[in-house]
């Protein structure tokens, strides 16, 4: 009998597959892209590009609301699934935008030994690699933080380019030349981060890019101008 009801239980789920949770919030039954319909809404997603130094980027939505509580919980409260979620989207819209239609290797930025050993693992990792698994682009893991940093939170724009210069480094083994590289990362504030590393790529003969979760705006408020 037992044996009888497994069969029936696995007909039960060919027939009727049971439907996934939100990756977002965990409560409420996902849509076939990861997360369930009042998620969606409340990111209030808009694609949207920009350019730091010349160098083109891609953000799905503003640093605010609901989005920065997710961000937050990602980075902060070990948010994997969140994480996930998020590149899902990332690597959805990638694979759709004709400007990142050249892009050769997907460059997650590194993270500092000492938040990585706290967080346990790197965001920018986790967006790259489900990045890969939507839009086929391989993960370039020859970048490294050759030395440790300061937060950027609170820090001014003239700070933040000094905390992160020559902080990125390239191990042997990796050739950049020619190849349109994509920086990913959770968040873009000044863009400090990106330009020192986008500074390595193009030393190396890289054609760098980005894209990133969320994006701040110029003006920020002194409250988030510290959390960052």
């Amino acid at each position: 009998m037992r044996q009888l009801g497994d069969w029936w239980q696995a007909l039960g789920h060919l027939l009727l597959p049971p439907v996934s949770p939100c990756g977002l919030c965990g409560e409420h039954p996902s849509l076939p892209v990861g997360a369930c319909r009042g998620c969606l809404d409340s990111l209030a997603i808009s694609w949207e590009r920009r350019e730091v130094q010349g160098c083109s980027y891609f953000s799905l939505f503003p640093y605010q609301g609901f989005g920065r509580d997710l961000i937050h919980k990602m980075k902060f409260q070990s948010g994997f699934e969140i994480a996930e979620t998020l590149g899902f989207f990332l690597g959805l819209a990638a694979r759709e935008e004709p400007e990142l239609a050249t892009v050769d290797l997907l460059v997650p930025v590194p993270l500092a030994q000492g938040r990585l050993e706290k967080r346990g693992f790197n965001q920018a990792e986790i967006l790259a690699d489900t990045i890969r698994e939507v839009w086929k682009r391989p993960v370039c893991t020859y970048v490294i933080r050759k030395r440790e940093t300061h937060s950027q939170s609170g820090l001014s724009s003239r700070a933040r380019r000094h905390n992160v210069r020559g902080a990125f480094a390239m191990l042997p083994g990796c050739d950049f030349r020619d190849k349109h590289c994509l920086i990913v990362d959770d968040v873009i504030t000044s863009g400090s981060t990106f330009s020192s590393l986008a500074k390595l790529i193009q030393d190396y003969g890289g054609k760098p890019m980005g894209v990133f979760v969320a994006r701040t705006e110029i003006v920020r408020s002194d409250q988030d101008a510290q959390e960052l």
